[in-house]
């Protein structure tokens, strides 16, 4: 196993897969899970998100440990929202399976409130480094209501940069837990009013592992995850109306807010859009700045149908990664369909691709969230396909609370036709994009007094107040 994390930590995830394949014939059963793990990192590094998911699930299933067994479970069922085959049926399945992971967790004892004290809200986080869910959830830890309200931001790592000092600074007590255990976490969090879950089955659900213990007296996720966690201590699913209509996944209930987004930009972005200048060009120009894990093959066929039928139209791809093991595999997969795109590494730099591009194609079944935000905030459309799960709704959301619902399709040939349409049509795709409104997408103040006021109504429900 050393050599395969030699190999991919020089940048050979493909080397690193063809070891690691071998040692499972023979490696003994008690420590297969760890090939599984080095394999699903494997596959990640070659935007592979078919073989993450499946290496995820083998790791869960030959893990004998539960602590991390239930993080590959996490894993495992992040990474099925990349797979177009996941369906309402098969996530509830799934998301039975981990709570069953859970049964023998014994709940901490709920504390007394005294209804005359401030309503002690926490937040729970691997870490409160900048991020793109940090982007939608820096107003909850900046603007509250400090004669109501007493916030603690919980991380789960050492991590730090300028974000976490903005938290620091903001909030009424800040404390860094990555050396505690899950159990003595729970612990000094308990006597809680309410705990705000924002990892959800990311990290490998390191937050959930906290929250099964019920420290706190309401227990909730959303912002910083996209769907149900399947975990019966958590109470609810922070949504709206729109973003989880007639989702029957979750277990939770659902806190109905008026809106579930509300998008901050942080320094460099304002210092971007400051500075965007529009590239005067002759060919009308895609894009997609997405995680390539996201690139499906049914939106990869969807794009190529739009590249054919658009005339003299081109697109450029911008991984998130700097990796050039998956710049390489995303143009392999290209060439299998027939598409001459370009294909950029993850960079900091890479807001001045707004500049180039005239429409955001959004992938699917797993949109962006973070990325289709930016884009609107940078000026530029984003086509998207919205699906039945709250997961595949975020980006259509975004839009919706930014005006944008005429860039939203309910089926992949609406999607089609829609892109050429607007790809042939500068005129209309400059009207529709004129109503979009980044002020609406940027109101954090009324998200915030929603917000807060929905907690302080349940809280003060559940203490008796």
């Amino acid at each position: 196993m050393d050599i395969a994390k030699k190999f991919l930590d020089a940048g050979k995830p493909a080397e690193a897969l063809e070891r690691l394949k071998g040692l499972l014939e023979t490696v003994s059963r008690r420590d297969e899970w760890q090939v599984h793990e080095l394999i699903a990192a494997a596959f990640h590094d070659l935007a592979n998100a078919a073989g993450v998911a499946q290496a995820s699930f083998n790791a869960a299933d030959t893990d004998r440990f539960l602590r991390s067994q239930r993080t590959h479970f996490s894993n495992w069922i992040f990474a099925l929202h990349y797979l177009p085959t996941l369906d309402a049926a098969t996530l509830t399945n799934e998301l039975a399976v981990y709570r069953s992971l859970y049964r023998d967790a014994e709940p901490l004892p709920q504390i007394e409130r005294h209804p005359a004290e401030k309503i002690s809200v926490g937040y729970i986080a691997p870490n409160f480094c900048d991020s793109s869910a940090a982007r939608f959830y820096e107003a909850l830890l900046t603007d509250y209501d400090r004669e109501k309200f007493s916030v603690t931001a919980w991380s789960m790592s050492h991590e730090a940069d300028a974000f976490t000092e903005t938290v620091r600074a903001n909030v009424d007590a800040y404390h860094d837990i990555a050396e505690e255990s899950f159990f003595a976490a729970a612990q000094r969090i308990h006597g809680a009013d309410v705990l705000i879950d924002l990892g959800g089955h990311t990290e490998g659900g390191q937050t959930l592992q906290v929250a099964a213990y019920r420290p706190a007296r309401v227990q909730m996720t959303g912002i910083g995850y996209f769907d149900s966690t399947g975990l019966a201590a958590i109470d609810y699913f922070i949504g709206d109306g729109y973003l989880t209509a007639d989702d029957a996944t979750f277990a939770e209930k659902i806190l109905p807010l008026k809106k579930a987004f509300a998008f901050r930009p942080n320094k460099r972005m304002v210092k971007a859009r400051r500075a965007r200048r529009k590239i005067s060009r002759d060919r009308f120009t895609f894009g997609c700045l997405n995680n390539f894990v996201k690139l499906s093959d049914d939106y990869l066929a969807a794009v190529k149908k739009i590249l054919d039928a658009a005339g003299n139209a081109r697109i450029i791809f911008r991984d998130t990664t700097p990796l050039e093991s998956r710049r390489l595999a995303l143009m392999e997969r290209l060439e299998r369909f027939g598409i001459d795109a370009d294909v950029r590494l993850g960079a900091d730099d890479f807001f001045s691709d707004y500049d180039e591009i005239d429409l955001i194609l959004d992938t699917f079944p797993y949109p962006g969230g973070l990325m289709t935000a930016l884009a609107i905030y940078m000026g530029v459309p984003v086509l998207n396909l919205r699906g039945d799960l709250a997961s595949r709704r975020t980006g259509a959301d975004i839009l919706h609370t930014a005006a944008a619902d005429e860039f939203i399709c309910t089926d992949a040939d609406a999607y089609v036709s829609t892109a050429i349409d607007l790809a042939t049509n500068p005129t209309r795709l400059a009207a529709l994009t004129a109503k979009i409104s980044v002020d609406k997408l940027t109101d954090t103040k009324t998200f915030v007094e929603d917000f807060y006021a929905r907690l302080e109504a349940i809280a003060c429900a559940t203490s008796g107040a």
